[in-house]
Protein backbone atom coordinates (compact mmCIF):
# COMPACT_ATOMS: atom_id res chain seq x y z
CA UNK A 1 0.00 0.00 0.00
CA UNK A 2 1.72 3.59 -0.89
CA UNK A 3 2.47 5.96 1.97
CA UNK A 4 0.71 8.92 1.54
CA UNK A 5 3.01 12.27 1.80
CA UNK A 6 2.36 12.83 5.26
CA UNK A 7 3.38 9.29 6.44
CA UNK A 8 6.89 9.45 4.59
CA UNK A 9 10.09 10.43 6.23
CA UNK A 10 11.92 13.95 5.61
CA UNK A 11 14.36 12.43 2.99
CA UNK A 12 11.45 10.49 1.47
CA UNK A 13 9.34 13.96 1.17
CA UNK A 14 12.34 15.17 -0.76
CA UNK A 15 13.02 12.75 -2.88
CA UNK A 16 9.54 13.23 -4.29
CA UNK A 17 10.12 17.14 -4.90
CA UNK A 18 11.69 18.71 -7.91
CA UNK A 19 14.82 19.95 -7.31
CA UNK A 20 18.01 19.79 -8.35
CA UNK A 21 20.35 17.25 -6.37
CA UNK A 22 22.14 19.68 -4.33
CA UNK A 23 19.01 21.41 -2.92
CA UNK A 24 18.17 18.47 -2.12
CA UNK A 25 21.05 17.50 -0.20
CA UNK A 26 21.50 20.84 1.15
CA UNK A 27 17.81 20.53 3.01
CA UNK A 28 18.53 17.35 4.12
CA UNK A 29 21.76 18.02 6.01
CA UNK A 30 19.74 20.63 7.64
CA UNK A 31 16.74 18.65 9.36
CA UNK A 32 16.26 17.81 12.73
CA UNK A 33 14.75 14.99 14.52
CA UNK A 34 13.34 17.36 17.64
CA UNK A 35 11.70 19.96 14.63
CA UNK A 36 10.91 17.09 12.27
CA UNK A 37 7.86 16.28 15.33
CA UNK A 38 6.79 19.78 15.22
CA UNK A 39 5.02 20.51 11.76
CA UNK A 40 3.36 18.60 9.04
CA UNK A 41 5.34 16.97 5.98
CA UNK A 42 8.97 18.35 7.52
CA UNK A 43 11.65 18.38 5.04
CA UNK A 44 14.26 20.44 6.62
CA UNK A 45 15.30 23.62 8.73
CA UNK A 46 14.93 27.25 7.78
CA UNK A 47 18.00 28.92 10.52
CA UNK A 48 17.56 32.45 11.35
CA UNK A 49 20.79 34.73 12.75
CA UNK A 50 20.41 35.01 16.57
CA UNK A 51 22.43 38.65 17.73
CA UNK A 52 22.66 40.28 21.26
CA UNK A 53 21.31 43.37 22.60
CA UNK A 54 24.46 43.14 24.83
CA UNK A 55 23.27 45.71 27.69
CA UNK A 56 19.15 46.62 28.39
CA UNK A 57 18.94 48.15 32.09
CA UNK A 58 14.83 47.58 32.68
CA UNK A 59 13.72 48.02 36.58
CA UNK A 60 17.52 48.46 37.36
CA UNK A 61 18.20 44.93 36.87
CA UNK A 62 20.48 44.27 33.01
CA UNK A 63 19.71 42.01 30.39
CA UNK A 64 20.97 40.54 27.53
CA UNK A 65 18.41 40.30 24.85
CA UNK A 66 18.86 37.64 22.15
CA UNK A 67 16.93 38.74 18.96
CA UNK A 68 16.42 36.89 15.81
CA UNK A 69 16.01 38.02 12.65
CA UNK A 70 17.65 37.98 9.03
CA UNK A 71 16.63 41.54 8.14
CA UNK A 72 19.91 43.92 8.83
CA UNK A 73 20.59 46.92 11.05
CA UNK A 74 17.96 45.49 13.49
CA UNK A 75 20.50 44.32 16.21
CA UNK A 76 22.30 47.17 15.36
CA UNK A 77 19.88 50.04 15.73
CA UNK A 78 18.20 47.93 19.14
CA UNK A 79 21.64 48.31 20.74
CA UNK A 80 21.94 52.20 19.78
CA UNK A 81 18.42 52.34 21.34
CA UNK A 82 19.83 50.16 24.65
CA UNK A 83 22.53 53.01 24.56
CA UNK A 84 20.60 56.12 24.65
CA UNK A 85 18.16 54.08 27.18
CA UNK A 86 21.38 53.47 29.61
CA UNK A 87 19.85 55.22 32.74
CA UNK A 88 17.37 52.72 32.53
CA UNK A 89 13.72 51.56 31.59
CA UNK A 90 10.73 51.36 33.90
CA UNK A 91 7.89 48.84 33.13
CA UNK A 92 4.90 48.30 35.11
CA UNK A 93 2.77 45.05 34.67
CA UNK A 94 0.05 44.07 36.66
CA UNK A 95 -1.36 40.47 36.86
CA UNK A 96 -1.87 38.93 33.78
CA UNK A 97 -4.22 36.62 32.03
CA UNK A 98 -5.25 34.80 28.53
CA UNK A 99 -8.96 35.62 27.24
CA UNK A 100 -11.21 32.60 26.26
CA UNK A 101 -13.76 33.37 24.07
CA UNK A 102 -17.89 31.31 24.14
CA UNK A 103 -19.67 32.64 20.72
CA UNK A 104 -23.27 33.25 20.66
CA UNK A 105 -25.62 34.63 18.11
CA UNK A 106 -29.08 35.82 19.38
CA UNK A 107 -28.72 35.10 22.81
CA UNK A 108 -30.19 37.69 25.83
CA UNK A 109 -30.13 36.04 28.93
CA UNK A 110 -26.54 34.77 29.03
CA UNK A 111 -25.93 37.51 31.59
CA UNK A 112 -28.57 36.07 34.10
CA UNK A 113 -27.53 32.53 33.32
CA UNK A 114 -23.48 33.09 34.10
CA UNK A 115 -24.15 34.82 37.13
CA UNK A 116 -26.46 31.87 38.48
CA UNK A 117 -23.98 29.47 37.89
CA UNK A 118 -20.68 31.43 38.51
CA UNK A 119 -19.50 28.82 41.30
CA UNK A 120 -20.00 25.76 38.71
CA UNK A 121 -18.42 27.36 35.61
CA UNK A 122 -15.32 27.87 38.33
CA UNK A 123 -15.75 24.43 39.13
CA UNK A 124 -15.52 22.92 35.92
CA UNK A 125 -12.26 25.10 35.19
CA UNK A 126 -10.70 23.18 37.87
CA UNK A 127 -11.61 20.29 37.19
CA UNK A 128 -10.18 19.76 33.64
CA UNK A 129 -7.34 21.61 34.60
CA UNK A 130 -6.17 20.91 37.72
CA UNK A 131 -2.30 21.28 37.33
CA UNK A 132 -3.03 24.92 36.73
CA UNK A 133 -4.66 25.71 39.44
CA UNK A 134 -1.47 24.13 41.48
CA UNK A 135 0.75 26.50 39.75
CA UNK A 136 -0.94 29.47 41.16
CA UNK A 137 -2.89 30.52 38.22
CA UNK A 138 -6.61 28.81 36.92
CA UNK A 139 -10.02 31.00 35.98
CA UNK A 140 -9.99 34.21 37.32
CA UNK A 141 -13.34 35.94 35.79
CA UNK A 142 -15.85 35.05 33.34
CA UNK A 143 -17.43 38.04 31.78
CA UNK A 144 -20.08 38.60 29.30
CA UNK A 145 -19.68 41.13 26.57
CA UNK A 146 -22.13 42.10 23.84
CA UNK A 147 -20.41 41.76 20.44
CA UNK A 148 -23.34 43.69 18.65
CA UNK A 149 -26.75 43.37 18.47
CA UNK A 150 -27.41 40.09 18.24
CA UNK A 151 -23.63 38.53 18.98
CA UNK A 152 -22.22 37.83 22.37
CA UNK A 153 -19.33 36.40 23.73
CA UNK A 154 -18.44 34.87 27.35
CA UNK A 155 -15.14 35.54 27.81
CA UNK A 156 -13.26 33.23 30.38
CA UNK A 157 -9.91 35.85 32.16
CA UNK A 158 -7.57 32.51 32.72
CA UNK A 159 -3.86 33.04 34.16
CA UNK A 160 -1.43 30.39 32.70
CA UNK A 161 1.34 31.70 34.78
CA UNK A 162 4.51 30.93 33.12
CA UNK A 163 2.76 28.82 29.76
CA UNK A 164 1.81 31.48 26.52
CA UNK A 165 -1.43 28.84 27.61
CA UNK A 166 -3.37 28.39 24.47
CA UNK A 167 -3.89 24.57 25.04
CA UNK A 168 -4.79 24.94 28.85
CA UNK A 169 -7.19 27.90 28.02
CA UNK A 170 -8.85 25.82 24.79
CA UNK A 171 -9.06 22.71 27.09
CA UNK A 172 -11.47 24.67 29.65
CA UNK A 173 -13.43 25.89 27.33
CA UNK A 174 -14.45 22.84 25.99
CA UNK A 175 -14.29 21.69 29.18
CA UNK A 176 -17.35 24.40 29.98
CA UNK A 177 -19.75 23.61 26.57
CA UNK A 178 -21.97 21.37 27.95
CA UNK A 179 -23.19 23.75 30.74
CA UNK A 180 -23.84 26.26 27.97
CA UNK A 181 -25.14 23.86 25.41
CA UNK A 182 -28.59 24.76 25.62
CA UNK A 183 -27.44 28.06 24.29
CA UNK A 184 -26.54 26.88 21.18
CA UNK A 185 -22.84 28.02 21.26
CA UNK A 186 -20.78 28.69 17.91
CA UNK A 187 -17.56 27.92 19.08
CA UNK A 188 -14.81 28.34 21.47
CA UNK A 189 -11.08 29.52 20.94
CA UNK A 190 -8.90 31.52 22.67
CA UNK A 191 -8.70 35.72 21.91
CA UNK A 192 -5.03 36.62 20.97
CA UNK A 193 -6.18 40.24 21.56
CA UNK A 194 -3.93 39.98 24.66
CA UNK A 195 -5.86 42.85 26.62
CA UNK A 196 -5.28 41.09 29.99
CA UNK A 197 -1.38 41.29 28.95
CA UNK A 198 -0.77 44.65 28.76
CA UNK A 199 2.96 46.01 29.57
CA UNK A 200 3.56 49.53 30.12
CA UNK A 201 7.43 50.96 29.43
CA UNK A 202 8.77 54.56 30.21
CA UNK A 203 12.03 56.38 30.22
CA UNK A 204 13.65 59.56 30.77
CA UNK A 205 16.06 60.59 28.15
CA UNK A 206 18.75 63.72 28.53
CA UNK A 207 18.57 65.40 25.26
CA UNK A 208 22.40 64.87 25.09
CA UNK A 209 21.68 61.32 24.87
CA UNK A 210 19.84 61.99 21.79
CA UNK A 211 21.82 64.42 20.30
CA UNK A 212 20.33 67.42 21.82
CA UNK A 213 17.45 69.04 22.39
CA UNK A 214 16.29 70.30 18.85
CA UNK A 215 16.43 66.68 17.93
CA UNK A 216 14.82 65.37 21.00
CA UNK A 217 11.47 68.03 19.74
CA UNK A 218 11.82 66.15 15.98
CA UNK A 219 11.34 63.33 17.55
CA UNK A 220 8.39 64.07 19.60
CA UNK A 221 7.21 65.87 16.21
CA UNK A 222 7.78 62.83 14.24
CA UNK A 223 6.23 60.57 17.04
CA UNK A 224 2.84 62.48 16.73
CA UNK A 225 2.46 62.55 12.77
CA UNK A 226 2.52 58.80 13.59
CA UNK A 227 -0.93 59.79 15.80
CA UNK A 228 -2.52 61.41 13.24
CA UNK A 229 -1.96 59.24 10.14
CA UNK A 230 -2.14 55.74 9.70
CA UNK A 231 0.11 55.39 6.88
CA UNK A 232 3.14 56.65 9.27
CA UNK A 233 1.72 54.85 11.98
CA UNK A 234 1.77 51.37 10.10
CA UNK A 235 5.53 51.58 9.08
CA UNK A 236 6.58 53.25 12.88
CA UNK A 237 4.84 50.02 14.63
CA UNK A 238 6.68 47.71 11.93
CA UNK A 239 9.86 49.03 13.08
CA UNK A 240 9.22 48.72 16.76
CA UNK A 241 8.05 45.29 15.71
CA UNK A 242 11.27 44.26 14.33
CA UNK A 243 12.98 44.51 17.55
CA UNK A 244 10.36 43.08 19.77
CA UNK A 245 9.48 40.12 17.15
CA UNK A 246 12.91 38.90 17.08
CA UNK A 247 12.96 38.87 21.10
CA UNK A 248 9.71 36.61 20.66
CA UNK A 249 11.29 34.13 17.52
CA UNK A 250 14.42 34.47 19.36
CA UNK A 251 12.84 32.49 22.42
CA UNK A 252 10.42 30.50 20.69
CA UNK A 253 7.46 32.11 20.86
CA UNK A 254 4.58 33.14 18.89
CA UNK A 255 5.74 36.54 16.98
CA UNK A 256 2.64 36.39 14.06
CA UNK A 257 0.00 36.42 17.96
CA UNK A 258 2.12 39.49 19.79
CA UNK A 259 2.29 41.62 16.06
CA UNK A 260 -1.49 41.02 15.98
CA UNK A 261 -2.30 41.80 18.87
CA UNK A 262 -0.11 44.51 19.06
CA UNK A 263 -1.50 46.51 16.04
CA UNK A 264 -5.45 45.55 17.01
CA UNK A 265 -4.30 47.70 20.20
CA UNK A 266 -3.43 50.43 17.94
CA UNK A 267 -6.30 50.85 16.69
CA UNK A 268 -8.09 50.91 20.12
CA UNK A 269 -9.26 54.73 20.04
CA UNK A 270 -10.63 54.15 16.11
CA UNK A 271 -7.88 55.16 14.01
CA UNK A 272 -4.48 53.03 14.09
CA UNK A 273 -2.20 54.86 15.51
CA UNK A 274 1.33 54.62 16.89
CA UNK A 275 1.75 52.33 19.81
CA UNK A 276 4.46 55.10 21.64
CA UNK A 277 4.12 58.13 22.71
CA UNK A 278 6.98 60.63 22.94
CA UNK A 279 7.25 63.92 24.92
CA UNK A 280 8.69 66.43 26.83
CA UNK A 281 8.71 66.08 30.72
CA UNK A 282 10.82 67.54 32.73
CA UNK A 283 13.26 69.13 30.17
CA UNK A 284 14.02 65.44 28.87
CA UNK A 285 13.05 63.37 26.07
CA UNK A 286 9.49 61.28 27.73
CA UNK A 287 8.84 58.12 26.33
CA UNK A 288 6.23 55.57 27.18
CA UNK A 289 5.00 52.12 25.20
CA UNK A 290 2.00 49.83 26.30
CA UNK A 291 1.50 47.27 24.53
CA UNK A 292 -0.68 43.68 24.76
CA UNK A 293 2.02 40.75 25.12
CA UNK A 294 1.55 36.95 25.05
CA UNK A 295 4.35 35.04 25.65
CA UNK A 296 5.62 31.94 27.81
CA UNK A 297 8.88 30.14 28.75
CA UNK A 298 7.63 26.71 29.31
CA UNK A 299 5.61 24.86 27.59
CA UNK A 300 5.12 23.67 23.79
CA UNK A 301 7.39 24.36 21.41
CA UNK A 302 9.35 26.10 23.41
CA UNK A 303 10.50 23.01 26.09
CA UNK A 304 11.22 21.29 23.06
CA UNK A 305 13.29 23.62 20.65
CA UNK A 306 16.82 23.57 21.57
CA UNK A 307 17.08 27.33 20.24
CA UNK A 308 14.12 28.64 22.54
CA UNK A 309 15.95 27.10 25.17
CA UNK A 310 19.21 29.05 24.41
CA UNK A 311 17.29 32.36 23.90
CA UNK A 312 16.03 31.63 27.33
CA UNK A 313 19.36 30.67 28.90
CA UNK A 314 20.62 34.11 27.28
CA UNK A 315 18.38 36.00 29.35
CA UNK A 316 18.74 34.51 32.40
CA UNK A 317 15.48 32.07 32.52
CA UNK A 318 13.25 34.63 32.93
CA UNK A 319 9.30 33.73 33.90
CA UNK A 320 7.16 34.63 31.32
CA UNK A 321 6.17 38.43 32.95
CA UNK A 322 10.01 39.20 32.87
CA UNK A 323 10.04 38.08 29.10
CA UNK A 324 6.89 40.25 28.54
CA UNK A 325 9.17 43.19 30.43
CA UNK A 326 11.92 42.97 28.42
CA UNK A 327 10.03 42.85 24.97
CA UNK A 328 8.06 46.13 25.25
CA UNK A 329 11.55 47.30 26.25
CA UNK A 330 13.40 46.55 23.31
CA UNK A 331 10.68 47.70 21.59
CA UNK A 332 10.60 51.30 23.11
CA UNK A 333 14.89 51.25 22.37
CA UNK A 334 14.29 50.10 18.70
CA UNK A 335 11.78 53.21 18.27
CA UNK A 336 13.92 54.98 19.75
CA UNK A 337 17.02 54.46 17.48
CA UNK A 338 14.09 54.70 14.32
CA UNK A 339 13.10 57.56 15.09
CA UNK A 340 16.66 59.78 16.30
CA UNK A 341 18.01 57.86 12.86
CA UNK A 342 15.31 59.36 10.71
CA UNK A 343 15.16 63.17 12.29
CA UNK A 344 19.52 63.17 12.10
CA UNK A 345 18.88 62.07 8.33
CA UNK A 346 20.80 58.73 8.89
CA UNK A 347 18.40 55.59 9.07
CA UNK A 348 19.91 54.78 5.40
CA UNK A 349 23.36 54.90 6.12
CA UNK A 350 23.58 52.05 8.44
CA UNK A 351 20.62 50.07 6.94
CA UNK A 352 22.92 49.80 3.51
CA UNK A 353 25.85 48.96 5.30
CA UNK A 354 24.30 45.64 6.14
CA UNK A 355 22.49 45.19 2.68
CA UNK A 356 25.98 45.95 1.10
CA UNK A 357 27.30 43.57 3.42
CA UNK A 358 24.58 41.17 2.16
CA UNK A 359 25.21 41.71 -1.23
CA UNK A 360 29.18 41.83 -0.77
CA UNK A 361 28.37 38.10 0.32
CA UNK A 362 25.63 37.58 -2.96
CA UNK A 363 27.96 38.47 -5.36
CA UNK A 364 30.61 35.33 -3.65
CA UNK A 365 32.76 37.61 -1.44
CA UNK A 366 34.60 35.21 1.22
CA UNK A 367 34.63 36.92 4.93
CA UNK A 368 37.82 38.43 4.25
CA UNK A 369 36.82 40.28 1.02
CA UNK A 370 33.36 41.46 2.83
CA UNK A 371 34.91 43.78 5.29
CA UNK A 372 37.38 45.36 2.05
CA UNK A 373 34.09 45.51 -0.60
CA UNK A 374 31.88 46.85 1.98
CA UNK A 375 33.32 50.18 2.47
CA UNK A 376 33.88 50.77 -1.56
CA UNK A 377 30.44 50.17 -2.40
CA UNK A 378 29.61 52.69 0.61
CA UNK A 379 31.67 55.29 -1.08
CA UNK A 380 29.51 54.86 -4.22
CA UNK A 381 26.44 56.95 -5.55
CA UNK A 382 24.83 53.58 -7.21
CA UNK A 383 25.47 50.33 -6.52
CA UNK A 384 24.09 46.97 -8.58
CA UNK A 385 25.12 43.32 -8.94
CA UNK A 386 27.40 44.13 -11.44
CA UNK A 387 29.54 46.49 -9.85
CA UNK A 388 29.78 44.83 -6.97
CA UNK A 389 31.44 41.84 -8.69
CA UNK A 390 33.34 44.17 -11.15
CA UNK A 391 34.65 45.83 -7.35
CA UNK A 392 35.40 42.50 -5.65
CA UNK A 393 37.27 41.77 -8.91
CA UNK A 394 39.40 44.78 -8.47
CA UNK A 395 40.10 43.33 -4.80
CA UNK A 396 41.41 39.97 -5.29
CA UNK A 397 43.53 41.30 -8.37
CA UNK A 398 45.29 44.16 -5.99
CA UNK A 399 45.77 41.22 -3.59
CA UNK A 400 47.23 38.66 -5.79
CA UNK A 401 49.87 41.87 -6.98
Amino acid sequence: MTKKFYELTPDERLALLTIDDDVRAALSEQQSTVNAQLVENYISDFRVPIGVVRDLLINRQHYQVPMATEEPSVIAAANNGAKMLSAGIDVQIGRTAMIGQMMFVTEKSLADFVQAHRLEILDIARQARPSIYQRGGGLLDVVVRQVSENETSVDFIIDTQDAMGANIVDTILEAELPLFESFHPLGVILSNYATQQLVTATADIAFERVGGEHVARQIVALNHFAQSDPYRATTENKGLFNGASAVVLATGNDWRAVEASGHAYASRNGQYQALTTWSIKNNQLHGELTMPISVGTVGGAISVLPAAQNGLAILGHVNADELRMVIVSVGLAQNLAALKAIVSGGIQQGHMRMQYRALAMQVGAEVDEVKRLVPRLMAEKHVATELATKILMEIRNESKS
